[in-house]
């Protein structure tokens, strides 16, 4: 009980010393350095050859059912091109929300055997929304336009400079899937800039009745703007008996819901079927 007490008494007078002296070049990098390490063990990678997607493409790719992907959310088509080298004759219906940056996907992809581009946004019903980007890039598209900027902006990456907004078309996922007679999706990838929610909402029933059997999707700090919390992700999961994970460059970390995972570092969860031994032991495994 002793030592206990004594390295509780050490830890607190450590804590308040800092805190104390935190203006000081020395405490500034102690603290800087601690968020910056805790970032790269969390995998903040947004490199998909390095950050566990083309891992986890690889790793489905040892499977002899794979027949249908999505990719929500296309932008110009990096995951898409990736996918295709794991799946070349597996049909892909990519989602690219953005009028001006659709133009640019089709042109990636026209090599392509089996995509099959759709120039609108997946969402929980069939409508229009307002979507708002930065004239001078393509990287980003959100419904969210503070996301655009300066408190949202990525380290090292230039100002958002003028945002433009534009009214788009959006469909209900599992409207899609009757109108294009799909009954089973086996990935589906979601990359929507705060719109991951809807996105989910609009697949539900799919869900319910174990008709999707992997997803992918971003949790980052758009999280923050559309207040669709990584609880929020495992609630939603959780009640159609999915389990959910953080991806890591050689596995998935299947894990119950914590607070401290509330760190908005990013960049991909993955949901499961609980009942699906063959793809959660496939993907537990930390071989590389």
């Amino acid at each position: 009980m002793g030592i206990q007490a004594n390295k509780k008494n050490l830890q607190q007078k450590a804590a308040e010393w800092v805190c104390r002296n935190r203006q000081t070049r020395f405490c500034h990098f102690i603290g800087q350095a601690a968020y910056l390490l805790w970032r790269v063990y969390e995998n903040r990678n947004f490199d998909i050859s390095t950050n566990g997607e083309e891992w986890l493409l690889r790793k489905l790719s040892s499977l002899k059912n794979i027949r249908c992907i999505f990719d929500v959310g296309t932008n110009v088509g990096e995951w898409l091109l990736t996918s295709n080298k794991y799946f070349p004759d597996v049909p892909i219906h990519a989602f690219e929300i953005s009028p001006t940056v659709f133009p640019e996907l089709q042109k990636n992809t026209a090599h392509l055997k089996h995509p099959v581009l759709n120039g609108i946004g997946l969402s929980d019903q069939s409508d229009e929304l307002t979507i708002h980007y930065a004239e001078d890039s393509n990287y980003l598209t959100t419904t969210y336009p503070e996301h655009l900027g300066e408190a949202f902006r990525m380290p090292g990456s230039q100002p958002a400079g003028v945002v433009k907004s534009q009214r788009v078309p959006v469909m209900r996922g599992d409207d899609y899937a009757k109108k294009t007679g799909i009954t089973f999706i086996d990935v589906l990838k979601i990359d929507v800039e705060g719109m991951e929610e809807r996105v989910l909402r609009g697949f539900e029933p799919m869900f319910a009745q174990r008709r999707i059997r992997l997803v992918q999707f971003e949790y980052n700090t758009t999280n923050i703007v559309s207040k669709f919390l990584l609880r929020d992700a495992y609630e939603f999961f959780n009640k159609l008996n999915y389990c959910v994970g953080k991806l890591y460059p050689n596995y998935v970390d299947f894990r119950d819901y914590h607070y401290r995972q509330e760190d908005f570092c990013g960049p991909n969860m993955v949901a499961v079927h609980k009942d699906d031994a063959e793809l959660l032991k496939l993907l537990s495994s930390k071989k590389a």
